[in-house]
């Protein structure tokens, strides 16, 4: 995941205009946007069946512009999601989670507590955050400490979200040009449109990319991933100790992002877990994240943590949810109840109970045949006989491709 900048974006009601290309209209709307090589293609298919799966889970009223595109990546890279970022104080974020909250999860949510109060201008303050710092002014590549930080300054006072994400809780970005986000896929890999018979080996699933790509736009983010930059070998900070008392860091997912009971924990390499209820318990016992593509397990951590299984992780219905960090040939994405957990705690209603459904589980060969029919009920969707994830399973092969 890129981000385009950081601003600072309005609490008002509003949406930017439709633009071209739509989906279905549903509660949520995305406008598919060709940034080249898509329209005509059946790539153009497999968008929309990606968008019109968010489309059928998200009940949130608001519309989102996304690009979509080809391009060169980086080697072994599938698929990149550039998104608009904006710095807002956790305390009005909170305030505004508060204020969309509508499912029996959000009622049960534990938010992060300030020290200090609302009056404490311009920011109100989380108690305590670990962080990966060079002592107490910043961070090092070549002396990289975790401490505690729980001054009363920028990086852990405000966050940082997703156009997209701050449109779901609210914030105005009427006559604000450009896309919500740009989602690009690399021109270098072969890709399988149609999952209903499996993934063929050697190609990659495109509509599990694709919904992979759409959730980093609707907010699956960690600002783990700029701390572990700045200590990468060719980061800013590897020669140097960086000050980021005055920097917005934390994304908002990173308000659910623990390592212990209390103990909110943006540092790299830390084990780290979602957590809906203040670090007390790993959300449905699994909800692992990455920790680093640099210093830490190797993965980004605005990912759910790369499993191992028998078949080296690339079993979708093994893994975590489809916000793994990497993706199989011949792997059918699947996605999970911690996937939506993570979308409605960070403000996106949904069309079903996860505390309910747990355990859902929807794979991209249902997302297919969704597109072309009748959307399953709520209640219907965890009870699906799941039957298509070993389909092609002896040509699968067991490497990895990653997501940028």
């Amino acid at each position: 995941m890129l981000f385009k900048g950081l601003r600072t974006a309005r609490l008002m009601a509003g949406a930017a205009a439709a633009l071209v290309v739509s989906t279905q209209a549903q509660a949520l709307t995305i406008n598919l946007i060709d940034n080249g090589g898509v329209t005509g293609s059946a790539s153009e298919q497999g968008f929309k069946i990606a968008a019109h799966y968010w489309e059928s889970v998200i009940s949130t009223n608001v519309t989102l512009n996304f690009g979509v595109g080809y391009s060169a990546l980086g080697t072994g890279i599938i698929g990149s999601t550039s998104s608009s970022k904006y710095g807002v104080a956790i305390q009005d974020v909170e305030g505004a989670l508060h204020a969309v909250a509508s499912s029996a999860l959000d009622q049960s949510v534990v938010l992060p507590a300030f020290t200090g109060t609302a009056t404490v201008a311009p920011f109100g303050t989380v108690g305590t955050i670990t962080m990966t710092r060079n002592g107490p002014l910043g961070i090092g590549k070549l002396s990289a400490t975790t401490v505690v930080d729980s001054d009363n300054t920028k990086d852990n006072a405000a966050v940082a979200g997703t156009e997209a994400n701050l449109k779901a809780l609210g914030y105005d970005f009427t006559g604000v040009a450009g896309n919500d986000a740009n989602i690009t896929f690399s021109s270098a890999f072969n890709f399988d449109f149609n999952p209903t018979d499996g993934i063929a080996g050697g190609y990659m699933d495109f509509i599990g990319v694709a919904i992979h790509e759409m959730g980093h736009a609707l907010g699956f983010t960690s600002g783990v991933d700029t701390y572990d930059y700045y200590l990468s070998p060719n980061g800013p900070g590897k020669n140097s100790t960086i000050n980021w008392d005055g920097s917005t860091v934390g994304n908002i997912l990173d308000l659910f992002r623990y390592s212990a009971n209390g103990n909110l924990d943006w540092s790299v390499g830390t084990a780290s877990y979602f957590s809906t209820d203040g670090g007390a318990h790993v959300f449905n016992g699994d909800a692992m994240f990455s920790t680093g593509a640099y210093s830490g397990d190797g993965r980004q951590a605005s990912h759910f943590k790369d499993t191992a299984s028998a078949l080296g992780g690339c079993d979708g219905m093994n893994q975590i949810g489809v916000m793994d960090p990497t993706f199989c040939y011949g792997e059918m994405g699947v996605v999970k109840g911690d996937d939506l957990a993570a979308f409605d705690t960070i403000g996106w209603n949904l069309n079903l109970d996860v505390l309910q459904h747990p355990h859902y589980q929807f794979t991209t060969a249902q997302a297919y045949r969704s597109y072309f029919g009748a959307v399953p009920e709520p209640a219907s969707w965890a009870m699906m006989v799941i039957g298509f994830g070993v389909v092609g399973f002896a040509a699968r092969r067991k490497a990895k491709v990653s997501f940028a």
